[in-house]
């Protein structure tokens, strides 16, 4: 028979969890609003804005570029899975490819394609970080402005930093859209919840596998 102390201690857990279940929103907006790391606006020789979430990143690189303050934009694209390639190839929907929007973007804003640069094949943030300083070697840059997703942005640039060590880059972090709160950019309360517990997962994660500091 369970002694007394362990049925207090599981109402209390039960009660515990009951507690974090009805405020689970407004916990992960607070916990939210860590994550979205961002730093006074300056500009900048060249604009990156990491795969994913076009309508977000990109665009609000876009405006950034048009409003001048970067030279360049570099984007990553995401790497196809093999079933989605196929997929593609087979309704003939490969000219619908993440690269020909962001050329498509280009054209309907009037900016020159030359300023765009796109880094194919990105499988993760730490990828990205990674075609990112190889293009800088070849193509260097002295400052850049990082464009992500707000929940996203204390994550990337815990990586960029990993990634760019010591060299000599001026780095700012600047969430997409800043002005919208948060959970704009989700279809509903429960997936910004979800978004936000994942993100601070991948933070311990990228910390114990990278060794980020």
């Amino acid at each position: 028979m369970k002694s007394r102390r362990f049925w207090t201690l599981l109402v209390a857990l039960l009660f515990l969890i009951s507690i974090l279940f009805q405020y689970r929103f407004p916990i992960a907006k607070s916990l939210g609003t860590y994550l979205a790391k961002s730093d006074p606006l300056e500009k900048c020789e060249a604009i990156f804005a990491p795969s994913s979430r076009i309508e977000t990143n990109f665009a609000y690189a876009v405006h950034l570029l048009k409003e001048g303050w970067g030279n360049r934009l570099v984007v990553t694209t995401s790497k196809l899975t093999p079933l989605t390639k196929r997929f593609r190839e087979t309704y003939g929907l490969m000219n619908c490819s993440e690269i020909s929007i962001l050329r498509q973007v280009f054209q309907k804003e009037k900016l020159p394609i030359e300023k765009l640069t796109i880094l194919e094949d990105s499988t993760s943030s730490f990828v990205d970080c990674k075609l990112l300083h190889a293009h800088w070697e070849k193509h260097p840059f002295r400052s850049l402005i990082v464009v992500t997703d707000a929940p996203h942005a204390r994550r990337f640039r815990m990586v960029l930093d990993k990634v760019f060590g010591d060299a000599d880059v001026k780095i700012l972090s600047c969430p997409s859209f800043p002005s919208r709160p948060l959970e704009d950019f989700f279809a509903d309360k429960e997936d910004y919840v979800m978004y936000v517990l994942s993100e601070y997962v991948k933070i311990i994660a990228y910390a114990l596998k990278y060794a980020l500091g």
